[in-house]
């Protein structure tokens, strides 16, 4: 009996055979050959094994916040020295009737600041038992509110030293999740614009 070799049971399973080998490989295989039936088994287990990988894939945001995990801390160090500091004009703990942060409660604090023509609007809510901070913000463009803010990168310092890093979606928002840290300054990097720093406050500050 003669037997179809490996590469044509691969295409056969793969489905691109010719229409000709196709109905030949079909009539070979309901002759009950064993060998060449072992042959396309084990090319459909490799199809499948390879069909599978693609669902292992992490997703995005995961691969992004990793590898901002492991970044380099000399690579942002440039940044403090080009960056033009943001103009704050708004701070929710200056406004009469502010409740002072006390002990070890939840504490959320807003904040507005403007470099023309971007806004960044920033919420800040620490947890001082955990010692961990959650930091949300968006970049705004005040000349022309109904355009998108695209590639902007969000750098998080301390004292020059690398903090976390992330990516501002679409419409220009972000978010960033770390420690109780001091010294703290926040950069935005806008493609096509100079650097935007910005200095926030050491916590319950």
């Amino acid at each position: 009996m003669t037997h179809f070799s490996a590469e044509l049971w691969f295409d056969f399973a793969r489905g691109i055979a010719s229409p000709e080998q196709n109905v030949l490989m079909h009539h070979h295989l309901e002759g009950q050959c064993g060998k060449c039936s072992t042959e396309l088994d084990m090319w459909n287990r490799v199809l499948e094994v390879a069909r599978r990988e693609g669902e292992y894939s992490p997703p995005a945001s995961a691969v992004r916040i990793a590898k901002a995990a492991y970044a380099s801390a000399d690579r942002w160090t440039w940044l403090p020295r080009i960056a033009r500091m943001a103009r704050l004009i708004f701070d929710s703990a200056r406004q009469p009737g502010a409740a002072p942060v006390r002990g070890s409660m939840p504490h959320t604090r807003q904040f507005l600041h403007r470099a023309e023509p971007f806004v960044i609007d920033l919420r800040v809510e620490s947890e001082p038992a955990r010692k961990h901070v959650w930091l949300t913000g968006q970049v705004l463009n005040s000349k022309r509110p109904g355009t998108n803010v695209e590639g902007v990168d969000v750098i998080l310092l301390s004292e020059e030293r690398f903090i976390a890093k992330t990516l501002a979606n679409p419409s220009g928002e972000f978010e960033l999740e770390f420690g109780d840290e001091r010294g703290l300054q926040l950069f935005i990097n806008i493609h096509g614009q100079r650097a935007i720093g910005i200095t926030l406050p050491d916590p319950e500050s």
